[in-house]
């Protein structure tokens, strides 16, 4: 009895021994690719923790969508799968999570589960860059209700007057400071004034801080206050136009700025402080670490996800921040929706301590 396989015709043996040695290629690139994708990864992350603006590179880093960074993994798993070896998928999948983690800066506050705040006054609170378009009159208003909000930071937009937005606040009795940058539910009983402006020009925009002082209830008062950080997206043209040395001395004049901000918040002291604001760096920022000192971040306490900001339609940075002074806890902090600005609002609920 006659038995043939073309398997096992000689013909057939060179092509095994093709398909077998393009499978070990495949194999071996794979790996090595994700070890260089691995390696990429906590390179950059390294920089953005310990290097920071001070590098032209770090600096477009850490405006851009990190997302793309994820880009290699359907490829690699493909790869890896296809050549058999399945072990690297570990070692793919450890990478991605480091990507979507803290290179993406996710908030998993798993603490708020058995947190438990005690009694004390709770607010709401929402910050919102206008921005340079008039806004969704109607869909500010439903967010405003829908998420009782009690206090409102805006920021940019005010020399662009919303009479249709300052009737509606001031008929549902709000009330706002002498510019218009805050708008609050109770009664501000007192305020500060703005740092001193000096040497403007376009593309140095100096910090705008306005500071108010709320009285929620007799015998409980707090301070809440807006901050616009100017955009440090102009170093990147000054590096364009004079290299190394237009990035450094921006970022040296943005640090000032910074430390003008530090300074008019350390200046209030006799009573606890909120602070909503544009602050035009992401979380990992080495700049927010010096608010860290003294701030709580509503978003890194309770808020979930990514918290992306801007752009507007499809947005890849949590550059809004929300802060607090010690004596508030943070029990929810969520990204709004689209209300006609290139920011999206971020609203965070607060809880200001009984013993404060």
């Amino acid at each position: 009895m006659r038995q043939s396989s073309s398997q096992d015709s000689p013909a057939a043996a060179p092509d095994r021994a093709n398909r077998v040695s393009l499978r070990a290629w495949l194999g071996l690139s794979s790996a090595i690719a994700t070890w260089i994708w691995a390696l990429v990864v906590l390179t950059l992350l390294v920089l953005i923790r310990w290097v920071g603006d001070r590098w032209v590179g770090v600096t477009v880093l850490l405006f851009l969508p990190r997302w793309l960074f994820l880009i290699p993994l359907p490829f690699l798993v493909l790869a890896s799968g296809v050549a058999g070896r399945f072990r690297d998928w570990i070692a793919q999948g450890v990478v991605a999570l480091v990507v979507a983690g803290p290179l993406m800066v996710v908030s998993l506050p798993f603490h708020q589960f058995w947190d438990r705040h005690g009694a004390g006054m709770r607010v709401r609170v929402m910050t919102l860059n206008r921005g340079m378009n008039p806004l969704n009159l109607e869909r500010m208003k439903e967010l405003i209700e829908r998420e009782r909000i009690d206090l409102i930071c805006f920021q940019e937009g005010l020399s662009r007057k919303n009479p249709e937005l300052d009737a509606y606040l001031a008929e549902q009795g709000w009330h706002r400071d002498r510019e218009g940058y805050l708008a609050s539910r109770f009664p501000i009983v007192a305020e500060l004034p703005q740092p001193p402006k000096h040497g403007l020009t376009i593309d140095r925009m100096q910090v705008t801080l306005v500071r108010a002082r709320i009285r929620a209830a007799p015998g409980v008062e707090f301070w809440l206050a807006t901050v616009h950080l100017p955009t440090l997206r102009f170093g990147l043209y000054r590096f364009l136009d004079d290299g190394n040395e237009g990035l450094r001395a921006h970022v040296a004049w943005w640090d000032q700025e910074m430390g003008r901000l530090l300074d008019g918040l350390a200046e209030i002291r006799d009573a606890p402080l909120l602070v909503g604001g544009d602050f035009n760096v992401p979380p990992d920022h080495g700049a927010m670490a010096a608010l860290g000192n003294s701030f709580r971040f509503a978003f890194e306490d309770a808020g979930w996800g990514y918290g992306y900001t801007r752009p507007t339609r499809y947005p890849w940075l949590r550059i809004d921040h929300i802060l607090a002074s010690p004596d508030w806890g943070f029990t929810a902090c969520w990204v709004g929706p689209d209300v006609g600005s290139d920011h999206l609002p971020l609203c965070a609920e607060a809880v200001l301590s009984d013993s404060s």
